[in-house]
């Protein structure tokens, strides 16, 4: 029993000597610590890499350093505000640079008054010219190809920011998966004024197949470009079986060069010329 207190009473005594040694050297640590002590460096920001001319974006350091402050400034590129705490500037890129490269910069200044070097973030400007006329400079026959078929798409205005599209998907459709489209076509695009545009989830058109109606849907993205000597788009999408989460483009992706995604690349009335249909290996076509 008396070495069973002994043992008890020694290990007491190492438990509490550890912990005055710990605080000791803790307390030593932060006594010779000094806040000149810290070398600034901006870790990590976070930003677009690709903007349109004459818009505004944010640009955000991603760490925190407590009593720092972070000052911004830009090269082709003017800083509108920032933050309150000033880890975040939005920046508006009015200038066209000549090599099409604006540069936006940051350096942090601790407490202690030590600033570090600039970071340096290299952003591309894309010219953006905007729509004079509205949805109504969107309007006509466009041509180029899409979905590997070389087609012509009309639009009409559809509202102050929507257009109507007709013919997106149908070569692919009647000849790549062999239907015959009997209703629909009409698709709604919303263009976004800073030269996105995006097809909400919605319902593409109806095709024949085998005496059987079979209804699909059209999900997408892109671009518009009002700067060329005519307007383009471009457009990233898939045409889905009627609340298919997988659209035929990914589901088939093996025989469209592994891409799992159909494009359109059309410009405003270019002609039509000569149908010329990429070469694939096609697919038995559905299992039904």
């Amino acid at each position: 029993m008396k070495n069973r207190i002994f043992i008890r009473a020694a290990l007491v005594l190492i438990v509490v000597w550890l912990a005055g040694s710990c605080e000791t050297d803790i307390q030593k640590a932060q006594d010779a610590y000094k806040p000149t002590d810290v070398v600034p460096v901006v870790i990590s920001t976070a930003g677009p890499t690709l903007v349109l001319q004459t818009k505004t974006y944010s640009f955000k350091v991603t760490y925190h350093r407590a009593g720092s402050t972070w000052t911004w400034s830009g090269v082709d590129a003017t800083v509108q505000s920032v933050s309150e705490d000033t880890k975040t500037a939005s920046v508006v890129f009015n200038t066209l640079p000549a090599n099409n490269i604006a540069h936006v910069k940051v350096t942090e200044t601790t407490s202690a008054g030590v600033t570090s070097d600039e970071k340096i973030i290299d952003v591309t400007v894309k010219p953006f010219c905007p729509l004079t006329g509205g949805m109504a400079d969107l309007a006509g026959s466009w041509g180029g190809e899409d979905a590997y078929y070389e087609s012509i798409i009309a639009m009409t205005a559809d509202g102050a920011s929507t257009v109507k599209a007709t013919g997106i998907g149908v070569g692919f459709i009647e000849d790549w998966w062999a239907e015959e489209v009997v209703t629909g076509g009409n698709v709604v695009i919303t263009v976004n004024d800073d030269g996105t545009l995006n097809i909400p989830r919605q319902f593409l058109f109806t095709t024949l197949y085998d005496g059987d109606n079979y209804d699909y849907e059209i999900i997408g993205s892109g671009t518009w470009d009002n700067c060329t000597t005519t307007p383009t788009i471009k457009i990233t999408y898939d045409i889905y079986y009627e609340g298919d989460a997988k659209g035929l483009a990914a589901t088939y992706a093996s025989y469209l060069d592994n891409i799992p995604y159909l494009t359109i690349d059309i410009a405003l009335d270019a002609k039509k010329g000569d149908i010329v249909l990429k070469s694939l290996q096609k697919p038995s076509f559905k299992n039904r």
